[in-house]
């Protein structure tokens, strides 16, 4: 007890020691656990945002009730019932409001709502208080929020356009009010209740507020035993359903964000592993006297292992409330963008355990094999006054290595000729993948003995004797110097794989919208949002000088033989509905029959086979969930980006059941395009684009994606770039006597910086080169498998690829920057007493 307590004095005091150690093994277990630690702050910290937002909403609603009509008739009985004090309309309609020139104000983060107003005497829940004019009346007044009525300059009595989908009213601004609830950057307007149903239809639920001493609960429980047709449930059961169910979708961003912190984590163990092993090789003497003076290898290799937990919890616990720091940031610009998200920061006990329980049991496991190492030092080590040797010999784990990264790729470049399921065939891939990377981790040793020293020699080059000094130095130690690059091929391979998907999702994108589109003009509304089309696009179309023929492209609740084109379960099936003939607006390859139809469906070639469908026979019709008769199947087409599984044509399908998805023009003349702009400029939300066009918006959105994704891989990058720091720097201690001697002979501090820098460069070009070579291969086998949901041709983002080759030899300059500088400025006389 007495021998393991005295190493731990000499575990602690060492550590207390070398503090410049200590700061850069902390650094890698601080940006791992921070990110970790981060997520689940964050997504803490937006459910307590959406769960304060819906208790509010719902914190003095007695009862919430659905059902299939709640119109006028039920709402009246039940503002007439003894036991309801008073029932309101809960409503809301998305819409695009402008100003008189139809000149959209644009709420970013926000949103646009329509919803009902009652007054304060009549309101159940918290009313709205008015600030400034007058409640609406009628149709043609609404009130706006206070905060939006601000920011976009709208006063009492201004015209404003309010646009829905399926109609568009110009209205009065009657007056200004403050919500009970405040919703950020949303602009919020609130129209008389009657008049509000009136142009919207009936509500999609009620809430109601129980009589003077009725409780909640009996309110409740007399609503569903009074009306039959009704379903209550108390505000309270409402707002933790929603409240859940936020929870629920919240989950995934949670688990997304988790899995670039463990990505970073990853990075991070390769760093901290390295780190320990170079501080394992230089404390060698030291492990040797401790076990010349009676240290067991048991004891020694316990009490680098009790360091590394030390290192391990503390660094964690840094992490954490580096997290805390990082939410914070990212909530000031949230509230910068008008999203507030309170003033939560998101701590539990989850978002402070979890990461320090991983980032501590990550640090051991990295420090494991150096302490064994430790413990296996002969008391003999303390008489040797050279460096330690390299290591035991690369042959076994280099052979492991060549072998896994065969199987590895074998496996991918075989499920690239399998036939199956995308799911199995990327599953496997990933296999394959994980075992290419395993693989390339023990190889790469071994591998870089052959070519960094080459790349060395071609950078050094042009600096002489100092730039083959430093390519000699890059061989000396190729575990070292593998590991150290090894971080950074797997923050660059993932990059380099993602912006190969990403790449040929654009090029893919782009050729098959521009082959697939044949109409001049696309009319659209918003691409993002929940915002169609609005109904009377075509008509405003089909009346625009020039134009010779309009397409309506539509989404309607309606199913073919219980199928449709779109099915998200079974009281959410939507079909494509078309109003013309479309083969003159869409390029259709027919496989079987013709695209030229008025009545009747069309179906690709893998979703009629997948349900026995035949070319002329007729099958059953559905819409709203109700059986309409039968339609016949007129021909099957290749897959395409527009029309997806199946299309109806329009005379079967009503109207009123329609959502406008796009409108598809032809005409003549220079000008259409600017006859078609003027034309729908009143509709404020809709958009005229050609095919290009479309292809550019959906390639906008891919970017912000893949922006998205660097921006959470910058931290992998981030961190090995820290990891050839910790390298050199360690390094650098490591060879204070080698470089006092160089100095002593004669060489400059200028010298050794090159020299510092030029191995720097060397390291982080092998890491990046390797990284792009895994990328590219990894990249291909997934986007090969893909094939099958339209990812065609893969295409190699050359551009980043070169981006990242020359920014890795900018990485290995900045990394350098400060151990060249302490190498430096290595007296030369102390150094060599050392």
């Amino acid at each position: 007890m007495a021998a393991n307590n005295t190493m731990r004095k000499v575990s602690l005091r060492n550590i207390m020691a070398h503090k410049l150690r200590l700061a850069l093994t902390l650094l890698a277990v601080v940006l791992g656990t921070s990110f970790i630690a981060g997520s689940f702050m964050f997504t803490n910290s937006l459910s307590s945002t959406f769960d304060a937002a819906v208790s509010n909403a719902f914190s003095d609603v007695d009862a919430a009730v659905n059902g299939d009509s709640l119109n006028e008739e039920i709402r009246t009985q039940l503002a007439q019932d003894s036991e309801i004090a008073n029932v309101n309309a809960e409503s809301t309609q998305t819409v695009v409001v402008a100003n008189k020139d139809a000149e959209a104000f644009q709420t970013r983060g926000g949103s646009a709502s329509l919803n009902p107003y009652y007054p304060a005497e009549e309101m159940v829940g918290k009313p709205a208080e008015i600030v400034e004019g007058a409640a609406p009346q009628g149709t043609g007044e609404v009130i706006v929020n206070d905060s939006a009525a601000e920011k976009f300059g709208i006063n009492v009595g201004d015209e404003i356009i309010v646009v829905h989908p399926d109609h568009r009213e110009s209205v009065t601004v009657s007056g200004l009010f403050k919500p009970s609830v405040e919703q950020g950057e949303a602009l919020l307007l609130e129209m008389d209740a009657p008049a509000f149903i009136e142009l919207y239809g009936n509500p999609e639920q009620l809430v109601v507020s129980a009589a003077e001493g009725v409780s909640p609960e009996e309110l409740v429980d007399h609503i569903n035993v009074t009306y039959p047709t009704l379903s209550a449930e108390s505000g309270e059961k409402v707002a933790k359903q929603i409240s859940d169910a936020i929870s629920s979708a919240l989950k995934f961003v949670n688990y997304f964000l988790i899995a670039f912190g463990l990505i970073a984590l990853l990075v991070g163990t390769f760093i901290i592993a390295n780190t320990f092993s170079m501080i394992v090789a230089q404390r060698t003497k030291e492990f040797a006297l401790l076990r010349a003076l009676g240290a067991s290898r048991g004891q020694i290799t316990r009490s680098v292992v009790f360091e590394a937990a030390i290192i391990g919890v503390i660094g964690s616990a840094v992490g954490v409330v580096a997290g805390i720091g990082l939410v914070a940031i990212i909530k000031a610009v949230l509230n910068g963008q008008g999203m507030p998200m309170g003033s939560s920061l998101g701590l539990s006990t989850s978002a402070v355990v979890v990461p320090i329980v991983l980032g501590t049991v990550v640090t051991v496991i990295s420090a494991w094999a150096p302490a064994r190492r430790a413990g296996a030092v002969k008391p003999v080590e303390a008489m040797r006054t050279t460096e330690q040797a390299a290591g035991s010999p690369l042959k076994v784990r280099t052979i492991i290595g060549v072998l896994l990264l065969a199987v590895g790729a074998g496996l991918a470049v075989a499920c690239t000729l399998m036939d199956g399921s995308t799911g199995r065939l990327a599953s496997l891939v990933g296999v394959g993948a994980l075992a290419v990377i395993v693989g390339f981790f023990l190889a790469s040793p071994a591998l870089s003995l052959g070519i960094v020293p080459g790349l060395g020699r071609v950078i050094g080059a042009p600096f002489g004797a100092v730039g083959k000094l430093a390519s000699t130095n890059s061989r000396r130690n190729p575990r070292r110097t593998a590991t150290t690059a090894f971080a950074l091929t797997l923050g660059v391979a993932l990059v380099t794989a993602i912006g190969m998907l990403g790449a040929t999702m654009k090029s893919s994108v782009a050729d098959t919208l521009e082959s697939n589109i044949t109409a001049d003009y696309i009319l659209s509304g918003p691409t993002s949002g929940n915002f169609p089309t609005p109904a009377q696009t075509a008509q405003v179309a089909a009346d625009t000088p020039g134009v010779t023929e309009v397409l309506q492209l539509s989404i309607a609740s309606a199913t073919v033989d219980g199928a449709s084109s779109m099915d998200y379960g079974p009281e959410l099936q939507k079909s494509y509905v078309v109003d013309n003939n479309p083969s003159s607006m869409i390029s259709f390859d027919m496989a079987e029959g013709s695209a030229d139809f008025d009545e009747g469906f069309l179906a690709t070639t893998d979703f009629a086979a997948a349900h026995g469908w035949k070319v002329g026979q007729s099958y059953p019709l559905a819409v709203d969930g109700q059986p309409v008769g039968e339609i016949e199947l007129k021909g099957i087409f290749a897959p395409n980006r527009i029309v997806e599984n199946m299309v109806i044509a329009s005379p079967q399908i009503p109207a009123g059941i329609q959502t406008v998805y796009m409108v598809g023009v032809n005409g003549t003349g220079d000008d259409l395009r600017e006859n078609l702009e003027n034309s729908v400029k009143d509709l404020v939300v809709v958009q005229v684009m050609s095919s290009e066009d479309f292809a550019g918006e959906a390639a906008a959105m891919i970017n912000q994606m893949l922006a998205i994704l660097y921006g959470l891989l910058a931290l992998a990058v981030i961190i090995a770039i820290l990891g050839i720091v910790n390298t050199l720097t360690l390094g650098v201690i490591e060879r204070r006597q080698e470089i006092g001697m160089l100095r002593a002979v004669g060489t400059q501090r200028r010298q050794i910086r090159t020299m510092i820098t030029l191995e720097a460069v060397g390291i982080a070009i092998f890491g990046a080169l390797s990284g792009v070579i895994i990328g590219l291969g990894l990249g291909w086998a997934f986007i090969d498998i893909l094939g099958g949901v339209g990812l065609d041709t893969v295409t190699v983002p050359w551009d980043l690829i070169v981006i990242m080759l020359l920014g890795s030899g900018l990485v290995g300059i900045v990394a350098a920057l400060w151990p060249s500088h302490r190498a430096a400025k290595t007296p030369p006389l102390e150094a060599i007493a050392a």
